[in-house]
């Protein structure tokens, strides 16, 4: 299969938010996968606010998405659990979903590489990437691990659901 991985835009916010719920409802393990953004409005904020859209496309269909923060919200989770000095140097990968169909082609880690090129090109100073997974979460854990993230800390977030925060210094 060949798949195009490209910068997405507000259009795109719809059909993702329909792939969010569509993951979600799939899982077995609920605590895995943080369904908070699947709000339209929320998602227009964030992306006016400087979040980019990475979309993987097969034959044009969505095979994938990632949505990335281009700064990390020093009054968010992941703020209070990194170091003060490196917030304003730091991106967050925030959701990513690849439909069943795609799945075992890498295309989260191609998604999250493109994501840190594009951000690294709109703004230079960014040298700290973060994301967070569920311990359990294997296929995405070792995906990250695969591009260089580590494992930074083991914490509850998300109203109480264990995450370990991966860091990747770009």
């Amino acid at each position: 299969m060949h798949f195009t991985i490209q910068e997405g835009n507000i259009l795109d916010i719809e059909k993702i938010i329909d792939t969010i719920k569509y993951l979600y409802d799939l899982l077995e393990n609920k605590e895995w996968y943080a369904i908070g953004l699947a709000n339209y409005d929320k998602l227009v904020e964030m992306f006016n606010g400087g979040m980019v859209i990475i979309k993987a496309l097969y034959q044009g269909d969505l095979a994938g998405f990632l949505l990335v923060e281009d700064h990390i919200d020093p009054d968010g989770e992941i703020a209070r659990e990194i170091p003060k000095e490196e917030i304003p140097f730091s991106i967050e990968m925030d959701n990513a979903g690849v439909l069943p169909l795609y799945r075992g082609n890498h295309l989260e880690q191609k998604m999250i590489l493109e994501a840190e090129s594009i951000l690294k090109k709109k703004k230079p100073t960014i040298r700290y990437s973060y994301a967070t997974v569920h311990p359990d979460n294997l296929a995405s854990f070792h995906s990250l691990e695969h591009i260089g993230y580590q494992k930074y800390k083991k914490k509850l977030m998300y109203g109480g659901k264990i995450r370990y925060i991966m860091r990747k210094e770009l």
